[in-house]
């Protein structure tokens, strides 16, 4: 079975729901629902509104993401975001 690829997009942080999901809206205005990832919820790192995220989405469902990258301070204006998929 082939590895997958997923797409790595920058997103806003519009609202914060239930069990650790989230709404976002990435740059096209398309928002999506996500999840924190495992790393980001081991080392506690607190996601509110208006936090600028990264989010990988797999290319079989374009309708959920999952958070890995909470962007700080002036990084989410200047910071590139890696879209080349891994081949790993």
């Amino acid at each position: 079975m082939p590895a997958t690829h997923s797409l790595k997009h920058q997103a806003l942080v519009v609202e914060k729901l239930s069990k650790a999901r989230f709404r976002v809206e990435l740059a096209g205005g398309r928002r999506m629902l996500a999840t924190v990832s495992g790393t980001l919820r081991l080392k506690f790192t607190r996601i509110v509104a208006g936090d600028h995220v990264v989010v990988s989405v797999s290319p079989y469902d374009l309708n959920q993401g999952t958070i890995i990258q909470r962007l700080t301070g002036h990084h989410h204006r200047t910071q590139k975001i890696d879209t080349q998929n891994d081949a790993s």
